[in-house]
């Protein structure tokens, strides 16, 4: 399989996980009575996730791929509770998953879709993208009412993890596998790899820290 099949085939397990760690995250948050609206954002994001991975594995077949997803370990389809109880589990989902994974998701998929010409990865990019702005406003709403339930324990929990969880995103981000890409894997939306870590670190200069700053974390 080429490159572009390969790594939209690994995009749509990725949608597909997030689709099954949102589901999770919405029980835990019903068990918390975070509010209507959040719960049925939450739904709707699950939808989204798996319209997200239905998308990807279109564009595999468009792109010359012969799809077959390949079965992923419940494992990897959850979150292991917390032994801290119901706000430390939600927040150990929220955090990686949310406050920085679709944060950082806009400005990753934007520039996917910036140098995409292939019309089937432009409509499909088009389409997370704006999925995605959803998804980061919901994520930032939620943290907004755990802080209004527990202020001082929600902040103490997320500032002695951060610093971890944005190393962890930078070094992985900083060392994408591959050659630069050639002109027809840039038109399938791929990234260059050195584009993958100047993006995330701007994006966590510039939007992640400074949303964090401004609720005290």
């Amino acid at each position: 399989m080429n490159r572009a099949a390969q790594e939209w085939g690994l995009r749509a397990q990725a949608e597909y996980r997030s689709a099954a760690i949102t589901a999770q995250l919405l029980h835990w948050l019903i068990q918390a009575g975070l509010s209507q609206e959040l719960l049925e954002t939450a739904t709707r994001i699950v939808g989204d996730e798996l319209v997200h991975a239905q998308l990807c594995a279109d564009v595999v077949e468009a792109l010359g791929g012969d799809w077959e997803p390949v079965p992923t370990e419940v494992r990897h389809l959850e979150i292991a509770a917390s032994p801290n109880g119901l706000m430390a589990s939600i927040l150990d989902s929220l955090l990686p998953n949310f406050l920085l994974g679709e944060t950082l998701a806009v400005p990753l998929f934007n520039a996917m879709r910036l140098g995409a010409q292939q019309p089937q990865v432009v409509a499909a990019l088009t389409r997370i993208l704006a999925d995605e702005a959803v998804h980061r406003a919901f994520g930032w709403a939620v943290l907004d009412e755990l802080l209004q339930l527990d202020g001082p324990g929600v902040r103490a929990y997320l500032s002695a993890r951060l610093a971890g969880e944005l190393e962890r995103l930078q070094t992985l981000y900083a060392s994408v596998p591959g050659p630069a890409l050639r002109p027809e894997e840039r038109a399938a939306g791929l990234l260059d790899p050195k584009a993958w870590g100047e993006i995330t670190a701007r994006a966590i200069e510039q939007d992640v820290r400074p949303r964090f700053a401004a609720r005290g974390v």
